[in-house]
């Protein structure tokens, strides 16, 4: 059960903590005054979507924490599982940031959103005004009633077939799924690696192919830079003469001094060189001549690999990587019947496991429908609506023949609930028929049954009393009553019955501080109940807190005979 609730600069909430008993403690108010910021923060710790528009205006970050205490065994354990240590108090804080930040901890440890919303789902249970549009959705039907049920291993065993089914659809998919899908497939990889191999791609001719490029741009700037340097080597009085003059210079010298021999040498050599430097460059200058034809064909190649690069993975390595895949995947595809007939014979014999799982699952969805509709309209003649029909209807179509179509990891069901709160009146669909005061205790019902198949400890009732009133009112607040004699229940409300039936009473009120409004939430005494429910009751003077106090002493009355 919930023993205390934190909450800072969340909405109009500056401060505030609120402590929890048991039974049923009802939260009342006037409108607006902040009673839902309590509901969302507590969502908001639960591990609800962040939501930055919650933190109070002018505040940077907001603060929520719950105060648990269980001796629930199943719950220890999972604590534990989930790597945390609890002596039977579970404290769960969260902070959100306005940037964005989020930080979930239990027992002061990092949680994940996932762990928290694992833990948090076993603690409690909000039930607000969208459930009732949730109830309205056929979609969800089958998720209410399978909360009612008990499928043993058959769910464990259902979802593991369904992988494996997927998994051999994923290896029939890389064979090209059928056999017009298989032809399509070979088809495009023939005209894929035909493509390629015709381009013969290599990444040397694509380094080859870039050089050429680059020195046919540039041929013109080439010619004059080599002319250039003829000019200094070898016409007129270039280098090469003046090496050959200075080499006969010191040969002559040498014959009087062996000194210079060395000097002679290497003059030798420099001329030897620069001479062939020079002949070099000549017959480079006599080669190098600008070729249309021959720009052409380098620039249509490199646009042809270009092309390439980008259709097969935006590189010439790249594109030779898919040449080599491709081939793999024809040869496969073109050696494939032996393993498709085989994976076909198995995907056969899976479905069959699960045609045949998913039809013990219905089974038991049948056979439990009919306990959750008798127990359901047993709930509603508790709520006053007595003669009330209810029913869940199934799809009754499907077969071994076209089970197919609805493979699923949850079986095969689809279901509605259908309704009649009339005598007299065929069943309907729920959503076409219930008005909302009907919905409001359709869904008290609802959660009467299920919380005890989920055994949840803590159930929170978000204003679920609308289109309430009257003699319809004092059967809810008598309905709340009796299921907080199990679980503890948090109650929103406007009825002035239910604040009567309180064991505990929680009044949010809003006023004016420093010029910013701000919510307050105070427990109220026995006094303070009575002007309450006498607010509620839309009452003026002494004789509505004596209506109040009579509404208060019934309440009191019937839980003492429970």
């Amino acid at each position: 059960m919930i023993r205390s609730l934190t909450i800072n600069n969340i909405a109009l909430i500056d401060k505030l903590q609120l402590d929890f008993e048991e039974g049923l403690t009802v939260l009342s108010g006037e409108t607006g005054s902040g009673k839902s910021i309590i509901i969302d923060s507590l969502a908001f710790v639960l591990g609800e979507r962040a939501d930055k528009t919650l933190i109070k205006h002018g505040q940077s970050k907001a603060f929520v924490e719950v105060v648990f205490e269980t001796q629930d065994k199943g719950i220890l354990e999972l604590v534990e599982d989930l790597g945390f240590e609890s002596d039977g108090t579970i404290v769960i804080a969260r902070t959100m940031t306005d940037t964005g930040k989020n930080d979930c901890r239990v027992n002061g440890r990092s949680c994940t959103a996932s762990m928290l919303k694992t833990l948090t789902t076993r603690l409690v249970d909000i039930f607000g005004q969208s459930q009732h549009l949730n109830l309205l959705r056929p979609d969800n039907h089958l998720a209410v009633l399978d909360g009612f049920c008990k499928f043993g291993n058959l769910m464990s065993d259902a979802e593991s077939l369904y992988e494996h089914y997927k998994d051999i659809e994923k290896q029939l998919k890389r064979f090209g799924g059928s056999e017009a899908e298989r032809q399509r497939a070979l088809d495009m990889l023939s005209y894929q690696i035909d493509e390629l191999e015709k381009a013969d791609l290599s990444e040397e001719e694509e380094e080859e192919l870039e050089a050429a490029h680059k020195r046919l741009v540039n041929i013109e700037k080439i010619a004059t830079a080599v002319d250039s340097a003829l000019q200094y080597l070898s016409r007129g009085e270039g280098a090469v003469t003046q090496l050959s003059l200075a080499r006969n210079n010191i040969n002559n010298a040498s014959a009087y001094d062996e000194q210079l021999n060395s000097v002679s040498s290497r003059l030798e050599q420099l001329y030897i060189e620069a001479d062939d430097v020079s002949q070099t460059l000549e017959q480079y200058l006599s080669d190098t001549q600008y070729s249309a034809s021959e720009a052409d064909r380098i620039e249509e190649r490199r646009e042809r690999i270009r092309t390439l690069k980008r259709k097969y993975g935006g590189t010439v390595a790249k594109a030779l990587e898919f040449l080599a895949d491709a081939k793999i995947q024809y040869a496969n595809l073109v050696d494939s019947d032996e393993q498709i007939a085989r994976l076909l014979k198995e995907k056969s014999d899976v479905v069959r496991q699960l045609f045949s799982v998913s039809k013990k699952i219905s089974a038991v969805r049948h056979k439990q429908a009919e306990i959750f509709a008798e127990d359901i309209r047993t709930q509603l003649d508790d709520l006053g609506m007595k003669g009330t029909q209810f029913a869940v209807q199934f799809n009754d179509d499907v077969n071994e023949e076209n089970y197919e179509q609805y493979v699923s990891a949850n079986g095969y069901d689809s279901a509605e609930f259908l309704f009649s709160a009339n005598k007299g009146e065929p069943l309907k669909p729920l959503s076409k028929v219930i008005s909302g005061g009907e919905m409001s205790r359709f869904m008290l019902a609802v959660k009467n049954i299920t919380a005890k198949v989920e055994n949840i400890p803590t159930m929170v009732f978000d204003e679920i009393d609308t289109g309430i009133s009257g003699n319809m009112a004092q059967k809810v607040a008598i309905k709340l009553a009796k299921v907080s004699k199990d679980y503890q229940c948090l109650v929103i409300t406007h009825l002035p019955h239910i604040v009567a039936m309180a064991d505990n009473n929680i009044v949010i009120t809003k006023g004016e501080e420093g010029g910013r409004t701000v919510s307050h939430a105070r427990h109220i005494d026995r006094t303070e109940k009575a002007m309450e429910v006498a607010r509620l009751m839309g009452g003026v003077g002494q004789h509505s807190i004596v209506n109040a106090n009579e509404l208060i002493d019934w309440a009191a009355s019937f839980k003492s005979e429970k």
